[in-house]
C-alpha cells in the first residue's frame, strides 16, 4: 500500500512538472481590435494567429480577443474581410491591440454565363439576372 501511494505522488509530480514546463512555452497574448473607419468601434469576427504557426482565434463580439502563443512567435497576424490585414510584431508585449484599415476594392460590373464565362453586360445580346 505504501509502494502505491509513493508511485501515485510521484505520478502526479510528474504531470504537474510536464504541464508546467507546456505552460512555460507559451505565452498569452490579449488585446481589441477596432476600426479605423471613424464610428465603427470594436470588429468581432477578426481572425487573430500567430505568424509561422497553426495557433489562432477570433475576437469576441467586444474585438477582445486573448491567444497562447509559443514563445518564439514575434509575430501577431489580423486579418478580416473588407480590411488589410495586418502583422504586428510581439516584441516582448502581451497586449496588443489593433486598428484595421478599410481595404475598398472596386469591382466593375461582370455577369457570369451558365458556362462559366466572365463578360460584360453590354457585350451579351440577352437580358441578365442580378445577384
Amino acid at each position: 500500500m505504501l509502494k502505491m501511494k509513493k508511485i501515485i505522488t510521484l505520478l502526479v509530480s510528474f504531470a504537474f512538472m510536464g504541464i508546467s514546463a507546456l505552460y512555460a512555452q507559451t505565452k498569452i497574448i490579449t488585446g481589441t481590435v477596432t476600426s479605423g473607419v471613424q464610428g465603427e468601434g470594436a470588429i468581432p469576427g477578426v481572425a487573430v494567429s500567430a505568424k509561422g504557426t497553426t495557433v489562432g482565434t477570433f475576437t469576441d463580439v467586444n474585438g477582445k480577443y486573448s491567444l497562447a502563443v509559443p514563445q518564439n512567435a514575434t509575430t501577431i497576424v489580423f486579418s478580416y474581410v473588407g480590411m488589410k490585414t495586418q502583422e504586428i510584431p510581439i516584441e516582448g508585449r502581451t497586449v496588443i491591440d489593433c486598428v484595421l484599415e478599410s481595404d475598398i476594392v472596386g469591382l466593375n460590373e461582370v455577369v457570369v454565363t451558365a458556362l462559366g464565362i466572365s463578360r460584360e453586360r453590354k457585350a451579351l445580346g440577352y437580358s441578365v439576372q442580378d445577384v
